[in-house]
């Protein structure tokens, strides 16, 4: 029986891996935002779930670690650029947990929700990211083991929750934590149970009987006809009553009977995929998206991929800037903590193209703390005195002899007729070199300058103004009074303009769940 760990905490060293900050957390298991750490200050965000101590559901812990084992055992046999990949499988105080790439992006269901008052995602948008989980979907209905021989796998739990987009527009599956490789005898679920989100669950899996790859076509249409149309195809999908809607035998509702103007092409496609008889529906992943090439070219066109991304920046731009914002808050948080120096790439302490997973929730650290804020103010010294800078590095008899020469100079300079006397101020034309053409160091005096104040690091939600390089020097303004010259008075300064404070929280998928 597996030792029951104590929580654990953000700071905490998983082997490789420091966990930053809790993102999710489901009814066995916990998902963290952690950070590779590498040779020569390399680093990289990924995604890491976790086993709670102690399972909210009430399932042991030796379950729970067969589901978790399986779930990374299948992920991690899927390469394709539309499934989240499963880095690797590691153990911690004889608990496992599954670390994941990290996807910089937002759930599908964030934004079917964010859409929605303005008219719901643009019909070709939908259609392409429908594809592209079509995309990773056969990747995962077509592996096979060592021998060749196919595993079966279904997901079982396909839905706007588990399907990740990336703000450059890369749609990827996620949580295979109840998928079902068919053909190997292997699940964790016990006859009768049901996992996974009733609203989108196939007639046969819901009624407990063998599902097989059809049963994903089946919650893709549902995902469809949702996105298309701005209904759920089944009545009481708010309730339990969802169940019976979905198990009688009424078929669906048409999209064209909800939304008028529906492509009646586009409609066939979906009904077909909700056929409630599973012989009746599309045969695989790509048969449905090759219908949907035929009914909505315009999703797949050339170039297409770059409107995609258009629309992400468009709708989650801010959002995406915040979200990467608080990501490097909760890293120099955490090198303040160790007393170590970030390693900064550019103007962050992250690089953001090395961010690639699920989005944050920083909430567990207190919605109104204020993140740690490190200074990276420069070392300012002061200027050494004008004799000191003459004479420094020479040997002191060298030393002397120039600062006798100097003052000497400047003596014999003073007592030729007309010299302006001793106590009068020299006029800015007679602030020239006083020493002798031939030392090596001329001594040179300069108006009295005030040293430099450090200019602090630009705060995050905060403006501020630019900075003038520390050694450009500018003209210093004097006013003349009675032949003198005496420094105006500086002009103040310009207040920082402080702009509204980024979130600090950041909504993670479901696929913790």
């Amino acid at each position: 029986m597996p030792i029951e760990t104590t929580p654990l905490q953000a700071g905490q060293s998983l082997g490789r891996y420091e966990l930053l900050a809790p993102i999710a957390k489901g009814g066995m298991g916990q998902v963290w935002v952690g950070r590779l750490r590498g040779a020569r200050g390399f680093q990289k965000l990924v995604a890491i779930k976790t086993l709670l101590a102690v399972s909210e559901d009430g399932e042991d812990s030796e379950r729970r670690e067969r589901m978790l084992f399986e779930e990374a055992r299948i992920a991690g046999l899927i390469q394709h650029s539309n499934v989240v990949q499963t880095i690797e499988l590691g153990e911690h105080e004889d608990s496992l947990y599954m670390v994941m790439e990290w996807v910089d992006g937002e759930p599908l269901s964030y934004l079917l929700q964010h859409c929605e008052p303005s008219g719901g995602i643009p019909l070709p948008i939908v259609v392409n990211l429908i594809a592209q989980t079509l995309r990773g979907l056969q990747a995962a209905h077509d592996l096979v083991d060592g021998g060749g021989a196919p595993l079966g796998v279904v997901h079982r739990d396909v839905s706007p929750h588990n399907v990740l987009v990336s703000y450059t527009g890369v749609a990827k599956l996620v949580d295979f934590g109840i998928a079902k490789a068919m053909n190997q005898g292997l699940n964790s679920t016990t006859t009768g149970e049901i996992k996974g989100k009733f609203a989108y669950m196939a007639p046969e899996q819901i009624l407990g009987n063998p599902v097989d790859r059809r049963a994903d076509i089946f919650s893709v249409g549902v995902m469809l006809h949702l996105m298309t149309s701005g209904h759920h195809p089944f009545k009481n999908h708010q309730s339990i009553g969802v169940l019976h809607s979905i198990t009688s035998s009424t078929p669906a509702m048409r999209p064209s009977s909800l939304k008028s103007g529906y492509s009646p092409a586009l409609e066939a496609v979906v009904m077909r995929a909700l056929e409630k008889d599973r012989d009746r529906r599309w045969a695989s992943a790509d048969e449905m998206r090759e219908a949907l090439q035929r009914a909505v070219p315009e999703a797949f066109a050339v170039g297409f991929d770059a409107k995609v991304e258009g629309f992400m920046n468009a709708t989650c731009g801010l959002r995406a800037a915040a979200k990467r914002e608080t990501l490097r808050r909760v890293e120099q948080r955490s090198e303040h903590a160790e007393g170590r120096a970030p390693v900064r790439v550019g103007a962050t302490a992250q690089s953001a193209s090395s961010l690639r997973a699920v989005s944050v929730d920083t909430s567990a650290a207190g919605e109104h703390e204020e993140p740690a804020r490190l200074s990276y103010l420069p070392t300012l010294k002061p200027p050494p005195e004008p004799a000191v800078a003459a004479t420094r590095g020479r040997r002191p008899w060298i030393a002397a002899l120039s600062v006798g020469v100097s003052v000497a100079g400047i003596l014999a300079l003073l007592m030729k007729p007309g010299a302006p006397h001793a106590s009068a101020p020299l006029a800015s034309s007679e602030l020239v070199q006083l020493a002798p053409a031939s030392s090596a160091h001329p001594l040179v005096v300069d108006p009295p300058r005030p040293l430099p104040s450090p200019t602090p690091e630009a705060v995050p939600g905060e403006a501020t103004p630019l900075a003038e390089p520390r050694n450009a020097r500018a003209p210093l303004p004097v006013a003349q009074h009675g032949g003198a010259a005496a420094p105006a008075k500086a002009a103040k300064a310009p207040s920082k303009a402080r702009s509204p404070r980024a979130p600090s929280d950041l909504i993670a998928p479901d696929y913790a769940r």
